[in-house]
């Protein structure tokens, strides 16, 4: 206790010291958005300063604005021949400075001597290829926004068309597909699913991100009808960026708080070359809500996670880039030694989860003269799975085993892209990828807890290979009229085959306030390979399945209402087909939620259809305050192996958000006090009815199938709330945060299982408040 009270001391005495005049600078560098050369003497302006404050950029295209004002800024980037660039709502505090990479798009007409303005939004995709169903989203955001516990996937869940799977984990359900559909990209190279407990709950989703807020920068969030380089994805995309460490003074974050540590720091490597790092972790147990009693689940669990980044540009080779991510987690809990205080069958198992997940990456940029930008990725990923699970017996003297599981991943990707500029108008890019899959599977498990059906159903190791290339083009035909093709073309090894996909954009300017958009694309994913590896009878039955494939339509309406407000509406329609499903009945993986292994003879027999309409109304931050209203009316059916059309599990039906938040400056911006509300209302997810007595007969539940998912969970409503108030200091900054997930104590709906004390069938409910009070220290 006296050590973690000297702790304290020394992190909060520097903090009494009074500063005044704090001021900050903001430095940053202005680029071409296709080739990624500096744009020399492009002019920078505080907007609305007094007299006016503003620079140049430098031969590098940098730029330096010191010894700004504490609060926020907006800055005016504009360069002769290119689309000038609002950057709104700047947070200058006084540890950090804030460093800015601003890409410019080159005008579709120059006139000579003619600086041409065309404001780019604050929402729209950093991607130029995408021209639907695309958004960013900031690391401020996944800060501010309530409920996000600053995880871009719970971040997500507030955007229109996104829903959440359930409020104990961050998988999330995008316009009705299942949350396996969605990819996950890191500095451009597809990572495996970057969750803490990757699939406990729901595959796709987990606790939360390896993510921490002090490593990653604005990054692209895809719903559908992806670009051309956007391939091996069904439902949604995260494309996320990693910052760069500030290449001039050292700057470090520690941060305690009820879901435990996190320690950032990043800082020059050498300052003459421009050299940098940039290193966080993080420890986090748990346990302390059980001890609180605000998380009943009765698990104890720890997990652990380090990100970092060592960027060395270089005068003529390029810029070199070192990146990695990973996660350690583990699990335990304990079965009840007493029969007559169990209530289900999960209270008499022991079960412990140890799992890793990471990558390491390198990463090549280089300029190939004034038209041609080359990036180049070496990357490895690899996950490991371990899983114990042992069933009490009836008088609870012997436990037998229920399942065993190792689960190893690893891939070995390669990939380069060529960005080429053909004229102002035309964009070209080309890449291809390479990936090495392998693979080392041992599982052995019972069938609803009975010990006499534990037998092993996979075993398998070996590798195989999915190589993927694309073409896209970007021309402007007019200036309000904007028009992107791609193709995409991919091997898989298991399969043999090539496969193509077209990708299609277009964007209709009507004027500074209307624009329309369509999109389209055909899609396709794979299995995870353990899905081909099942085996019956020591057959292999799975694997001359096909790749499941999907059509995308959507078509857009934009209406910006003034400079901070926007409606936009996505109407869109999938057509899904070669889904995998079991013969002859209504299983299929379309609705695959939950499932350490899978023991059936599977084929490509299912058909999808999603449509739908999103909305949005966004009020961007400014003169302090936001909100963002999204709304999603949708529908989404299936038909399996019987022949019949039906609800799927995540066919929810709507989803209701509304986010509000204020910020209070005092002291001379010193002080900063912004409180963040949300609502969310979502209908629940479908199930299948339950053969009663059938079920009370077996003592477990027995669903009745042959009406699969036509029984609906009521609907849920939640609330979050997000407080921060920070104290800048003449060198260091603190933030003293209160953030509460389902602060009105909603119930969850868990499953349905079979109650030993009531003799009945009953829906597990829990009332799970997620509460994350922390102090941090920015210096």
């Amino acid at each position: 206790m006296k050590t973690f009270f000297h702790i304290f001391l020394l992190l909060v005495l520097p903090l009494t010291a009074q500063a005044q005049d704090i001021t900050q600078t903001l430095r940053g560098t202005v680029y071409d958005q296709s080739t990624h050369e500096p744009l020399i003497w492009a002019t920078v302006v505080v907007q609305n300063s007094d007299p006016v404050i503003g620079t140049t950029t430098d031969e590098n295209g940098h730029f330096t604005l010191p010894n700004l004002r504490l609060g926020r800024v907006t800055l005016e980037v504009s360069y002769i021949g290119y689309d000038s660039r609002t950057i709104p709502e700047i947070l200058l505090t006084s540890a950090k400075e804030v460093v800015l990479s601003i890409a410019l798009r080159e005008a579709f007409t120059e006139l000579e001597g003619v600086e041409l303005v065309a404001g780019i939004r604050k929402e729209k995709a950093l991607n130029a290829m995408a021209t639907v169903s695309a958004r960013t989203f900031s690391v401020e955001e996944t800060q501010r926004y309530a409920g996000g516990l600053s995880d871009p996937a719970r971040l997500a869940s507030a955007f229109a068309g996104v829903s959440t799977g359930n409020l104990q984990d961050n998988s999330i359900i995008v316009r009705g597909n299942a949350p396996q559909g969605v990819q996950w990209r890191l500095e451009g190279v597809e990572i495996p699913s970057p969750q803490h407990f990757s699939g406990g709950n729901v595959i796709g989703g987990g606790l939360v991100t390896l993510f921490s807020n002090q490593v990653i920068s604005n990054s692209d969030f895809l719903t559908g009808a992806f670009p051309a380089e956007y391939g091996n994805a069904m439902a949604a995309v995260f494309d996320v960026k990693m910052r760069t460490g500030n290449t001039s003074r050292y700057e470090h974050t520690a941060q305690v708080g009820v879901l435990g540590l996190d320690f950032a720091s990043e800082g020059p490597i050498s300052r003459a070359k421009g050299s940098s790092y940039l290193f966080n972790y993080r420890y986090s147990t748990l346990g302390l809500l059980n001890d609180l009693k605000l998380n009943n689940t009765g698990q104890r669990i720890k997990y652990q996670d380090l990100s970092f980044k060592l960027n060395f540009p270089t005068e003529k080779t390029g810029t070199f880039s070192l990146w990695g991510i990973a996660g350690i987690d583990d699990t335990h809990k304990e079965a009840i030694k007493t029969p007559s205080d169990w209530k289900t069958d999960i209270d008499r198992v022991t079960n412990s989860w140890d799992t890793y997940v990471g990558t390491i990456g390198l990463r090549h940029q280089i300029t190939a003269g004034e038209k041609s930008f080359v990036e180049s990725h070496a990357a490895f990923s690899s996950t490991d799975d371990r899983i114990t699970t042992d069933y009490l017996s009836n008088d609870a003297s012997v436990f037998t085993p229920d399942s065993r599981l190792k689960k190893q991943n690893g891939t070995l990707t390669l990939a380069t892209s060529l960005t080429h500029k053909l004229s102002s108008s035309a964009t070209f890019k080309a890449g291809i990828t390479h990936k090495q899959l392998f693979y080392n599977y041992d599982l052995s498990a019972a069938q609803d807890y009975v010990p006499s059906t534990y037998a092993r159903i996979v075993n398998s190791a070996g590798n195989t290979n999915f190589t993927e290339t694309y073409g896209q083009v970007k021309y402007q035909l007019s200036p309000s009229l904007l028009v992107n093709l791609g193709l995409c073309a991919h091997h898989f090894g298991l399969r043999k085959e090539i496969m193509l996909e077209n990708r299609a954009g277009l964007l209709w300017t009507l004027n500074n306030q209307h624009s329309l958009s369509f999109g389209y694309g055909k899609h396709s994913r794979p299995e995870d390979l353990s899905v081909y590896m099942v085996e019956l009878g020591g057959v292999a039955v799975n694997k001359d399945l096909k790749i499941s494939e999907a059509h995308h339509f959507v078509l857009g309406y934009d209406w910006q209402l003034t400079d901070k407000l926007r409606f936009k509406a996505e109407g869109y329609f999938q057509y899904l087909w070669n889904i995998a499903g079991e013969e002859g009945t209504s299983y299929s993986l379309i609705n695959l939620r939950r499932a350490l292994y899978l023991n059936k003879k599977l084929v490509n027999n299912t058909e999808g259809r999603n449509y739908g309409i999103d909305l949005t109304l966004e009020r961007f931050l400014a003169d302090n305050y936001y909100y963002l209203i999204t709304g999603s009316v949708l529908t989404s059916k299936y038909k399996a192996g019987d022949n019949i059309w039906r609800n799927t599990r995540y066919n929810k039906g709507f989803v209701l958000n509304a986010l509000f938040g204020k910020e209070f400056y005092f002291a001379n911006n010193r002080k900063v006090l912004d409180v963040n509300a949300r609502v969310t209302v979502t209908g629940g997810e479908r199930y299948s009815p339950i053969l009663q007595s059938q079920s009370l007969a077996a003592k477990r539940v027995i669903f009745d199938e042959s009406r699969a998912f036509s029984e609906q969970l009521r609907p849920l409503t939640y609330a979050d709330l997000t407080v921060n108030y920070r104290i800048n200091h003449h060198k260091c900054s603190s933030v003293f945060s209160f953030q509460m997930k389902n602060v009105l104590g909603a119930p969850i709906y868990i499953d349905h299982n079979y109650n030993y004390q009531t003799g009945q069938i009953e829906l597990s409910k829990a009332t799970l408040v997620i509460p994350n009070i922390s102090y941090k220290i920015e210096f």
